[in-house]
């Protein structure tokens, strides 16, 4: 049976994953789409569900401890985004929704792997699973031992929710990661 990790290491390593994924997304949506958030949230929840958006990519982080990062997007802004992304494509109207979900989830796929890379970079092993696409979920229930921390981008054409669901002792109530800077 595996021993568990350090504490303090896993608050280096999952402190560290979380700000190398919200900067690659926010210069993603900068660099690739022309998208600048008018603001940005940063928060942990309390209660034990968290609300998604109409369409949420999840990816699996592999780590000594285990992280899933949610992607949810409001409607109208991954409808934006797809527009965006698929720029020069021409796209039947039957295929729209295709196109929107593929989108969700190759930017996520794209992200977090260039986030897994960088982190490769500086010398932490991770892992990535492939998206999973949730459209129409509602909630993610997360269990005892875990907590949720969010980031929450505002587009003037709708949020983005990045989630992180990880363990508990992970961070405070204000999102900071305990244990200090990474």
């Amino acid at each position: 049976m595996n021993a568990l990790p350090n504490p303090k290491a896993l608050e280096h390593e999952i402190g560290l994953v979380m700000r190398v994924v919200e900067q690659r997304t926010l210069a993603f949506f900068r660099d690739e789409l022309g998208l600048v958030p008018t603001a940005i949230d940063r928060r942990t929840y309390d209660e034990k569900c968290v609300m998604l958006r109409a369409i949420t990519a999840i990816v699996a982080v592999g780590s000594r401890s285990g992280l899933y990062i949610a992607y949810t997007y409001d409607l109208s802004l991954i409808r934006a985004m797809t527009k965006l992304y698929t720029v020069g494509l021409t796209i039947a109207e039957d295929e729209e929704e295709l196109y929107i979900h593929e989108t969700a989830s190759d930017i996520v796929n794209v992200i977090v792997g260039n986030s897994t890379a960088e982190l490769a970079s500086r010398g932490e092993l991770i892992t990535l699973s492939p998206p999973a696409l949730m459209v129409g979920a509602k909630t993610i229930q997360s269990r005892d031992g875990s907590t949720v921390a969010a980031i929450t981008a505002r587009f003037p054409a709708g949020a983005l929710d990045v989630a992180f669901v990880g363990p508990k002792i992970l961070f405070d109530e204000y999102l900071n990661y305990k244990g200090g800077p990474a």
